[in-house]
């Protein structure tokens, strides 16, 4: 299971990795953190009956601080550091102690990738940059791009209005990514509404113009033209993203990170031997 602060998502696995059924909840999180109890039942409202097989679970509940890899960390030793709460078997995360950093459910995802090496991004509510060599971690670092696009349309003074249906135009997301890659005269994310105010931005485009914005100045603090990046996403991330990589002139291979995930999940709990329980 990937059990976040954004969604519950959760796979059963037959003994040779082939996924048998799926589940995916949002309500299930709207408290602090997972407990044991509630990973219960979750699962016993989506497989019924009583839990008589192992869970292995990543994300938040891996997030405690005893429960933590410091990198750089071999990426293998995460299935010989599972933290076990009865049948619920919980990844660690990794911590970077300089800067201060963390990863929790995505070293899971990295797992899934195989013995790959180079600069991978992790797009998400907080996208990842790690630097990743034959399955060791080096370090990594977190941008909250996501997040700052979302407060800024729903509370701050970008804040759209219910009549506004947004639409992705991919001119305009990329006319504001090449104006956010210029770093030596970079745009600022009140030049999207002022370009409302003047007329020469449309209503239903702001979304696409301040994500361009916003995920050009993530792209181009972290990458430089002909770069060569591992990006490990889906659906509309994996389109902004690759656009935006794209535009800079960076070089990229695409993994479906949900793929990545799944296999992660089942590697680990494999290599832990929960595949004999």
């Amino acid at each position: 299971m990937d059990w976040t602060i954004n969604s519950v998502r959760g796979w059963a696995f037959d003994e040779d990795g082939e996924i048998l059924s799926s589940a995916e909840d949002v309500a299930a999180i709207r408290q602090p953190g997972a407990s044991a109890d509630t990973v219960k039942a979750f699962v016993a409202n989506w497989l019924g009956g009583s839990i008589n097989i192992p869970i292995i679970l990543c994300g938040d509940m891996g997030a405690g601080p005893g429960n933590l890899l410091q990198v750089p960390t071999l990426l293998d030793a995460l299935s010989d550091a599972l933290v076990r709460h009865g049948e619920i078997h919980v990844i660690p995360g990794l911590k970077q102690l300089s800067p201060a950093d963390l990863l929790c459910g995505q070293e899971t995802l990295l797992v899934g990738l195989g013995q790959v090496s180079g600069a991978v991004c992790i797009p998400g509510f907080h996208t990842k940059h790690v630097s990743l060599e034959q399955g060791r971690v080096l370090g990594f670092s977190t941008e909250m791009t996501g997040e700052i696009i979302s407060l800024l349309e729903s509370e701050g003074s970008l804040k759209l209005g219910e009549s506004v249906h947004q639409t992705f135009e991919a001119r305009v997301f990329r006319d504001w990514v090449e104006r956010s890659l210029d770093t030596e005269d970079a745009a600022s994310p009140f030049a999207v509404s002022a370009a409302r105010t003047i007329g020469v931005l449309r209503a239903e485009h702001q979304t696409s113009a301040l994500s361009g914005l916003m995920i050009g100045a993530d792209i181009a603090a972290h990458y430089d033209p002909g770069d060569e990046v591992i990006l490990v996403a889906d659906g509309p991330l994996a389109e902004a993203y690759g656009m935006a990589l794209d535009a800079l002139g960076a070089s990229v291979e695409e993994y479906s990170a949900e793929e990545a995930m799944q296999d992660g999940l089942f590697e680990i709990a494999e290599a832990a031997g929960l595949l004999d329980q």
